[in-house]
């Protein structure tokens, strides 16, 4: 190693990351991981975002790389910060979202001598690497860079694996390391990110060939898109089998926004009792072959598990096998598979006649209103208003709760995003998650808005996020559901609990202001008449400033899908107990 081809540790870690594609870093800085941040100011158009919390950095590491389709990197000090963020590290990992967590860890000499430095713990007799193990279940790989002869491929090997398992990871770097010199020549050599079924190559043939086989032969084929075609990279990919098939397709909740839900062969929302049009359930349960691309069979994404696909007539392609009806192929990633498959149907088309598509308008099951109209707002009616809002190229983000639900029934025009964190579903995730996408978009140099839907509950969590955004000349819209309260934990169980009350005292007028916006303009609408003033707005519309409006609500009303999935909640306990209770004899 030549002294001109000498690196610091912590600038070739940045270096790499910024050959990844990424152009902001957050975190929370720390005495642990301050000479390791320093080094980010030597890597041109690299900047550091500090945000309020560590917690709120995870998230808004995960809504960027939602965007950006690469991983997001987070930095935390040791012990204190990185438990505080391992939450949102937590719901990156059950979501398939590719989060590279950093963190300033104490030097190779104290953890040696195990010195009772602060934010260790006492037990275990002041072992330092306590808090790496607490982390071991959400990350799918780490290293811990004591070396900085070997630093370069740990930290490279890391970065390939978070970007080829979409999950995240972990990089530690003790205080004393990222000064120290290290070898830059293996920053020539790209990064290893494709993904290959090694010696698999045949069975990847295979499950083509059966792929066309069986939709060829299909009489009434359908395509159901779901949540890991966007979190694997493939959303191209997916529509173009969508034009090469040329049959009703269909999204699933975690799915929605992946594909053009204003195309004329989009059949619906797929999500067993929670599917929009309800005629989409037994329409897509009536094919007779199914190519099912990125299931996630979880019950936030099958309407309670409710969804009934019969096995034998759905192709499954997924991160960890694919499947022709009964016949698996496991340990086959689906990746090199539809990209094969797209192939193959460019250079042989199918030479089945192509399916006609039932007459339906997806999204019926909300009631339409007019801008004259004096009621209340409810959610029967606000979500279809809500879609004559939105615009092409919008980003939409939806927080848990009744936005959450609410938002499935959007009617998005072309080239929107959607997303919400509707399997882990972590309140207060949001705020922070806009930072990120809001990073990620201006990095692109994206078209459209970008709306936020939180409820009130959930915003009083993360609302100090709104500082940073600010600061940062960020311009989202921000429409802030009041229900006074947590509306589903009252739908769910004590609807007049006072542990589901939160503070009613907030004024979310004057939020923006606090937070350093003093003429962010503000709004609010109790009436559809008062929705429809400010929807129609041309200023509000056009959405190039940050603004914020309150939307406010019943506390126990809720969205159709919601509440339908409530109710099947209570139907399942009444059967288990009544199950029980014959089991015993009463």
């Amino acid at each position: 190693m030549t002294k001109e081809s000498q690196i610091p540790v912590g600038e070739y870690l940045f270096r790499r990351l910024h050959q990844l594609g990424l152009r902001h870093i957050l975190g929370v800085p720390g005495d642990f991981n301050l000479n390791l941040l320093d080094h980010i100011y030597n890597v041109p158009d690299m900047r550091w975002v500090g945000t309020c919390n560590e917690l709120n950095a995870a998230y808004a590491a995960d809504g960027y790389a939602r965007t950006r389709g690469i991983p997001g990197a987070v930095i935390t000090t040791y012990g204190v910060g990185e438990l505080s963020a391992i939450n949102g590290i937590a719901g990156a990992y059950s979501e398939y979202v590719p989060v590279i967590h950093i963190v300033g860890n104490t030097s190779r000499d104290m953890q040696r001598n195990h010195v009772k430095i602060h934010h260790t713990l006492w037990m275990d007799e002041w072992d330092h690497t306590t808090y790496q193990k607490m982390s071991e279940p959400v990350r799918k790989d780490s290293a811990f860079l004591t070396d900085p002869a070997t630093a370069p491929e740990q930290i490279d090997r890391v970065i390939e694996t978070c970007v080829k398992t979409r999950l995240p990871v972990y990089l530690f770097v003790p205080i004393d390391v990222p000064d120290l010199m290290t070898d830059s020549s293996r920053l020539s050599i790209p990064l290893d990110l494709e993904v290959r079924n090694e010696g698999r190559e045949a069975h990847e043939d295979e499950v083509v060939s059966e792929i066309v086989r069986a939709i060829d032969q299909a009489s009434s084929p359908g395509v159901l898109i779901d949540v890991l075609v966007q979190r694997h990279v493939l959303v191209g990919d997916a529509k173009e089998l969508i034009e090469q098939i040329n049959a009703p397709f269909y999204i699933t909740p975690m799915g929605k926004s992946i594909v053009n839900e204003s195309d004329p062969r989009f059949a619906g929302l797929y999500g067993g009792i929670v599917s929009n049009p309800s005629s989409a359930q037994s329409q897509i349960e009536g094919h007779d072959i199914i190519l099912h691309v990125g299931p996630f069979p979880v019950s936030a994404n099958t309407g309670g598990f409710s969804t009934n696909l019969p096995g034998d007539k759905v192709i499954k392609l997924h991160p960890s096998y694919c499947s022709v009806g009964n016949r698996v192929w496991d340990g086959l990633d689906f990746r090199p598979v539809v990209k094969k498959l797209v192939q193959r149907l460019n250079k042989q088309p199918l030479t089945r006649k192509a399916s006609s598509v039932p007459k339906c308008q997806p999204y019926k099951e909300t009631a339409h209103v007019d801008d004259s109209c004096v009621d209340g707002l409810d959610h029967k009616r606000f979500w279809d208003r809500l879609s004559r809002y939105i615009q092409p190229n919008d980003f939409v983000i939806a927080e848990v709760g009744t936005s959450q639900f609410g938002s499935l029934d959007l009617k998005l025009p072309d080239n929107c995003q959607y997303f919400s964190q509707l399997y882990y579903s972590c309140i207060g995730f949001t705020v922070p998650a806009l930072l990120g996408v809001l990073l990620a978009r201006k990095e692109t140099g994206a078209e459209g808005r970008v709306i936020l839907l939180v409820g009130d509950g959930s915003l009083q969590m993360t609302v100090q996020e709104f500082g940073t955004i600010i600061r940062e000349g960020l311009k989202p819209t921000i429409f802030v559901v009041n229900n006074a309260g947590y509306s589903i934990e009252r739908l769910i169980h004590g609807p007049m609990q006072q542990y589901n009350d939160i503070s009613t005292q907030w004024d979310y007028q004057k939020m923006l202001s606090f937070f350093g916006a003093p003429n962010a303009p503000t709004y609010v609408a109790k009436t559809y008449a008062e929705l429809g003033k400010v929807l129609n707005d041309e200023a509000f519309k056009k959405g190039d400033r940050i603004q914020l409006l309150e939307v406010f609500f019943d506390m126990l009303d809720s969205p159709w899908n919601l509440t339908a999935l409530l109710d099947l909640k209570e139907k399942r306990l009444r059967a288990a107990a009544a199950a029980a209770a014959a089991a015993n004899g009463n």
